[in-house]
């Protein structure tokens, strides 16, 4: 879904929160972060603040013009009405990764983002359906939020370790609820995941996940 219009008069000049410069965030664009709260790209440092304070964040909305609020809605629409045809099993592109994530923006963005790096992806909305496409594609990395319905991504992690038809994959656990120490242990040990993440996600770091993970693609743009 294209972006509205804003009246070219209108401007809302911002700090950014990591370079202090300013610039117009009715202009910016959103950034990639695998984050159910985007923010917007510092066009003098190429940084978002996605993972600012979220003190920051809050007050950065509180004041957002109707415009903006506009702007993020539509974002978000045009992602849920994208998902999710899935290609035959057949056809998919490999090294083949499956996001398993509930939030639609952040399915989106991360399927999106996957793709762009020459990767084949597919997408589930909670973990009973990544479970089931995890069976019928056997993808080569397992992307999944860890607070999800019907089950949570450690749980499918778990799962997906003991059967035989999905013990290949590599699982990456993200989360940006559970981030004391222990539950990345726990994560590791109890429930096999092969790395655990804190979100907002960025897109160098998933790269490197992806590369460390499965390899490079055969054509990164």
């Amino acid at each position: 879904m294209p972006e509205p219009k804003e009246d070219p008069r209108e401007t809302w000049e911002i700090s950014c929160y990591h370079c202090g410069r300013t610039f117009n965030a009715l202009e910016a664009p959103f950034c990639t972060c695998l984050s159910p709260a985007r923010t917007f790209v510092c066009p003098h440092c190429g940084q978002c603040f996605c993972k600012a304070p979220q003190v920051h964040q809050k007050a950065f909305w509180a004041a957002a013009p109707a415009s903006l609020w506009r702007r993020k809605t539509l974002q978000r629409h045009g992602a849920q009405s994208e998902l999710r045809a899935q290609p035959s099993p057949e056809s998919v592109s490999r090294p083949l990764v499956l996001v398993v994530e509930d939030d639609p923006e952040t399915l989106h963005v991360a399927g999106e983002v996957i793709g762009r790096l020459g990767y084949g992806v597919i997408a589930a909305g909670d973990g009973e359906e990544g479970l089931r496409l995890a069976q019928a594609y056997r993808p080569e990395l397992v992307l999944t939020d860890a607070l999800m319905p019907k089950m949570d991504g450690r749980e499918l992690c778990l799962r997906l370790k003991e059967l035989p038809a999905t013990s290949h994959a590599k699982v990456v656990v993200m989360t940006s609820v559970y981030v004391a120490g222990r539950y990345r242990s726990e994560a590791l040990s109890k429930f096999k995941a092969d790395e655990y993440l804190i979100k907002p996600l960025d897109f160098q770091k998933l790269r490197l996940i992806l590369e460390r993970m499965v390899g490079a693609a055969a054509q990164v743009p």
